[in-house]
């Protein structure tokens, strides 16, 4: 009778530490895709997003990368605190000859519970302008939940391989061969007539 009760008792235990050290877990800021390989001259996009999140009212950050390889063109909302009702996006100041993006913020409007769980915060497009790696780095977060209280959080950064060797797509090399083809059928042609 003892073994019964322990067991249950156990399972309940397990799981309530389980469940703490779960909400205690820091939020994580994320670059995805974390990794990019790009050519010089090409247009990508990379996204803010988070995980593991609990009761997100509002968030701030910023983002370095390096410049003279990249330049940041445009910054736009994710969906993600706006899908927990009304918000407001302030897309950061962009700064590309120091390589940075400074106070990129939203927040939700009212008395409402924050949102839960992950998402894209942020998407970034950038233009490659030279060879080399870049590394795209989330500093000086800000999270607030919905009492405006302080967020624990850590950052998960990416980076930017840029290479000067523009490597035509198979679809390319196939139009480019059938041309030559051609081309060279109409030389053929013309010879031995």
């Amino acid at each position: 009778m003892i073994r019964l009760l322990l067991k249950p008792s156990l399972g309940v235990v397990l799981w309530s530490i389980f469940f703490v050290a779960s909400a205690c877990a820091d939020s994580i800021l994320s670059i995805q895709p974390s990794n990019t390989s790009i050519a010089v001259g090409s247009t990508f996009a990379v996204d803010v997003n988070i995980s593991n999140v609990s009761d997100l009212y509002a968030f701030q950050f910023d983002l370095t990368f390096t410049p003279g390889l990249l330049s940041a063109i445009s910054i736009t909302e994710g969906s993600f605190l706006s899908g927990g009702g009304p918000a407001t996006f302030l897309p950061g100041t962009i700064n590309n000859a120091t390589g940075t993006i400074t106070f990129n913020a939203g927040t939700l409007i009212g008395p409402i519970s924050g949102v839960n769980g992950s998402g894209t915060l942020v998407i970034i497009d950038f233009k490659a302008l030279a060879a080399g790696t870049s590394p795209i780095n989330i500093a000086n977060i800000t999270l607030l939940d919905s009492t405006l209280s302080s967020m624990s959080s850590t950052a998960a950064n990416g980076a930017a391989m840029v290479s000067s060797q523009v490597v035509p797509e198979p679809s390319s090399l196939f139009l480019l061969g059938t041309g030559l083809l051609c081309v060279f059928g109409v030389i053929r042609r013309r010879l031995l007539h």
